[in-house]
Formats: C-alpha cells, structure tokens, sequence
C-alpha cells in the first residue's frame, strides 16, 4: 500500500486538510455548512484548489497521499455515509502511486 506520509513531516497542506475534516464531524453545525457548499466552507482554508477539490470530492486515494490521517479520512466517510467497500477499494487504487508535487523523505 502506498504510504500517506511522502515527506519527512507533514506538511502545512496536511495539516490543513485534516484541520477540515476534524472540523467538519467535530464542531457544532460544520457537517451541515460544509454539505450545503463545500466550496464556499472551505473558501477561506489557505489550500490549493487541487486539495480542496479532494476533499469536497470525497477523492479518498488523493487525500491519503496528500497526508490526511487515516482515522479522520475514515470518520469523514463514515461521517458523509461513504460506504467500506468503497473507502478500501479507493486506497487499494493508490497503491504505488504518488501524489503530483510530492518528493519522497
């Protein structure tokens, strides 16, 4: 399996990522903000948009190699009702990719 953790330390796009996701199935009213537009939930999140797309698109594979937490990846399918099967068949999809950009540690 691919790892999510590309570069010697997170990076402040992972960190921001898994910022929103905690967020989102964490704090009062942000599921419902974030479902009614993604796109304007996340206007102000200082992510590129390829990552913001990643996210409001569910792209699971995209947002593991761009470091979100597993567990946080998995509570936001959970929390978005994104089926088992397809939150595995998507990270079995990634195996050996790497992420655009991403430089190995």
């Amino acid at each position: 399996m691919a790892s999510n953790w590309q570069q010697k330390i997170p990076t402040t796009s992972a960190y921001w990522m898994n910022r929103v996701l905690y967020d989102v199935h964490h704090q009062d009213s942000h599921l419902r903000r974030y479902k009614a537009d993604p796109d304007v939930y996340m206007a102000d999140i200082p992510l590129a948009p390829s990552l913001k797309a990643a996210i409001r698109d569910n792209d699971i594979g995209a947002m593991y190699l761009a470091g979100v937490n597993p567990y946080l990846l998995r509570a936001h399918c959970l929390g978005l009702h994104i089926s088992e099967k397809l939150f595995v068949e998507s990270l079995k999809a990634i195996d050996g990719k790497t992420p655009a950009g991403v430089q190995h540690g």
